[in-house]
């Protein structure tokens, strides 16, 4: 039985694919150009990361400027797994009227971390979190816990591997 675990993946594959996006890091920039989905710096207080705002019906992402390059590139994921989950339901509209971000959030992890190119550079860097880390643009911790969710890297420091 497939699970929405599966349906994310499915989802961030087939957008990958279609933005010819195959190597790590994936590019939240140009993800969004592939959606046509503009990105406003501007300043915000300091607790908003971004916000997806609607200009005409269409979707307008807006960036803390005063954030750092991981905090924006971590909202920019999120705030397009939410224009991502719109466009994989014909039942749903934007803006899409939800409060609940779990679904967005995995599936933005599923964007920054995707699960195929993690596994093939996982194989090709003998699991090497730290390394893998820097390749996808995050922090240690962050790689060793999809490595886990992956059942690729078990144990406490990820260093049991298993393919």
């Amino acid at each position: 039985m497939a699970t929405k675990t599966d349906a994310y993946r499915g989802i961030v594959e087939a957008f990958l694919h279609r933005a010819g996006i195959e190597e790590p890091p994936v590019s939240m920039e140009a993800a969004a150009r592939h959606l046509g989905v503009p990105i406003r710096l501007v300043r915000l207080p300091a607790f908003f990361k971004g916000a997806l705002v609607s200009e005409e019906g269409l979707p307008i992402i807006m960036l803390n400027v005063a954030s750092g390059y991981v905090e924006q590139r971590d909202a920019l994921a999120h705030l397009l797994a939410h224009v991502l989950l719109v466009l994989d339901d014909p039942s749903s509209s934007y803006p899409r009227d939800t409060g609940d971000h779990i679904e967005a959030d995995e599936l933005a992890t599923e964007l920054v971390l995707p699960t195929q190119i993690v596994i093939q550079q996982a194989q090709l860097w003998f699991n090497d979190y730290r390394y893998l880390a820097r390749l996808f643009g995050v922090d240690e911790q962050k790689m060793i816990v999809r490595m886990r969710d992956l059942g690729i890297a078990l144990g406490p420091q990820a260093g049991i591997w298993d393919y």
